[in-house]
């Protein structure tokens, strides 16, 4: 994979396009993150969320959870704030307020003919005025194009309420919440996905001392008994 990466970079800086380069950012990045450089791989996944059109490699829902969890272990505070808390395409799936609803229920892609063809069925039917619109993964790159956006929301119907828990909680200090959302997030994304199962015993263990480094940072000393239960496990546990 690495010297096929290599010859396609030399290709793409011996005339490729804006579109290949922005393709090869998401190949580059995910053969980064299979062996473990999260801090260069990082900044190619992040960079890809906003043109990710390599739809052949994985799915968008994939590429958010692979550029949050490489940014998650390998930033640096503040860049993890502003380039996956507060990053606008990471916001608009794993946000919690109204608006970022909107982006993640398709609104804010539609064009302007947008939900025409659903008004007929939802003049007659009670349950599709008051539904809830399910949570997708809303890929930037393709908010112009309604027909491509309608296919990717109905792939991707995925619940990212961990990976919001994991940043926020990281980021805030609520070190309780974060591991409970540790444990959510390794169930039911890293055991699920084909790159990352393997790696998952060594990303939550990485995942873990980022955050035991984020307190121990706070303080000059301080005891197992209130570090674990900051952490809402046993002393043993924390111990070992």
């Amino acid at each position: 994979m690495k010297k096929t990466v290599d010859r396609a970079h030399t290709l793409v800086e011996s005339g490729g396009d804006w579109d290949r380069r922005n393709r090869l950012k998401a190949y580059q990045g995910l053969h980064l993150l299979t062996v473990r450089a999260y801090n260069l791989a990082a900044p190619l996944l992040l960079d890809s969320l906003s043109t990710f059109t390599s739809n052949e490699l994985c799915s968008y829902s994939s590429l958010i959870v692979y550029a949050v969890l490489a940014g998650s272990v390998s930033l640096k505070r503040v860049d993890f704030k502003s380039k996956v808390v507060d990053a606008p395409e990471i916001k608009a799936v794993v946000g919690s307020t109204e608006d970022k609803l909107a982006a993640l229920s398709g609104a804010t892609s539609a064009g302007p003919g947008a939900g025409d063809e659903e008004m007929k069925d939802a003049s007659s039917s009670a349950d599709a005025t008051s539904a809830t619109p399910v949570p997708t993964a809303v890929n930037l790159a393709t908010l112009g194009d309604q027909d491509a956006q309608e296919v990717e929301a109905a792939k991707e119907q995925v619940d990212f309420s961990p990976l919001a828990n994991l940043v926020n909680s990281l980021y805030q200090g609520d070190y309780r919440t974060f591991f409970q959302a540790l444990g959510r997030v390794e169930q039911e994304f890293l055991t699920q996905d084909r790159y990352l199962n393997e790696h998952k015993a060594w990303l939550v263990r990485e995942l873990r001392l980022r955050a035991y480094q984020q307190l121990l940072q706070s303080y000059r000393v301080v005891g197992l008994q209130s570090m674990a239960d900051a952490f809402g496990v046993s002393v043993d546990f924390l111990d070992k």
